[in-house]
């Protein structure tokens, strides 16, 4: 069950990765559900903006649409939303709303709390279609010098570095770390309703992140493109590359972009 998330659904460049997301279940020959419009915002930000009784409104609304689906997996475009399913839903207690005429579901149990079903994000899971040989990569399809930003959600949060790192390699992009990586990364400003915040520093997180990928990492300004695996990090970086004036040095692009661009480029191309 592929949780496609607000970003990625209605944003006009997330929109690309999504695509490119869809067609690496497709080439990989996955069995893939939608909720279609049975699909509502997780509520991440909106819990961190305080808005907490919408959130578990939200929450108790989108797991009446999973339990009325048959699926052995959650996969989430959104490092935000696989923390949120994976952490946050079994924690809300249900049954403190039970009687809440406001509350549009009907549900006393809570849900997930032994992790019984499986949450993922979709760098795990394509991961582990690389390895067995499901998209058919050699490793050698591309040959641009990179550096990779961890999001907050899927990284300091979930302790997952080596997935989105381990797909990068399978494109045979070499892949630079930046000074501050892993559990040391520096966020993109984006979380926590971020990114409908005005920014008073003189140089944006994401200005600043930028900067050090093209001249704090060991390849410097060999860096072509500045990989990401989270909707709201593109969002970010993207305008902190126009503001920042990075448009020249760097390109921001999703890992899910960089898969792609190596699958349609391989000897086992339709292209080829």
């Amino acid at each position: 069950l592929w949780y496609v998330g607000d970003y990625p659904s209605y944003d006009d460049r997330n929109k690309k990765v999504a695509r490119s997301l869809a067609k690496i279940f497709e080439h990989a020959d996955c069995y893939v559900g939608i909720l279609y419009d049975d699909e509502v915002y997780d509520g991440n930000d909106i819990r961190r903006v305080g808005e907490e009784f919408l959130y578990i409104e939200q929450a108790g609304t989108l797991i009446e649409s999973f339990e009325a689906c048959e699926y052995e997996t959650i996969v989430c475009t959104d490092p935000h939303s696989y923390n949120t399913f994976k952490n946050e839903y079994p924690e809300v207690d249900f049954e403190e709303f039970a009687d809440d005429p406001m509350m549009p579901f009907d549900r006393e149990e809570p849900w997930n709390p032994e992790g019984e079903i499986d949450v993922r994000h979709w760098t795990q899971v394509v991961e582990e279609l690389v390895e067995a040989g499901r998209l058919g990569l050699s490793g050698d399809e591309l040959d641009y010098t990179v550096t990779y930003h961890d999001p907050c959600h899927l990284g300091r949060y979930n302790d997952e570095y080596e997935a989105p790192r381990e797909l990068i390699r399978a494109t045979g992009a070499d892949l630079h770390e930046m000074p501050r990586s892993r559990d040391d990364s520096f966020c993109c400003g984006g979380g926590g309703g971020g990114l409908w915040t005005e920014h008073d520093e003189d140089v944006k997180p994401s200005e600043e992140r930028l900067r050090e990928a093209v001249e704090d990492t060991d390849a410097g300004a060999a860096i072509e493109k500045f990989v990401v695996a989270c909707p709201m990090c593109t969002t970010m970086f993207e305008d902190g590359r126009k503001t920042g004036d990075f448009e020249d040095d760097v390109e921001i692009v999703d890992v899910a972009e960089l898969l792609i661009e190596a699958l349609e480029t391989g000897p086992s191309s339709p292209a080829a």
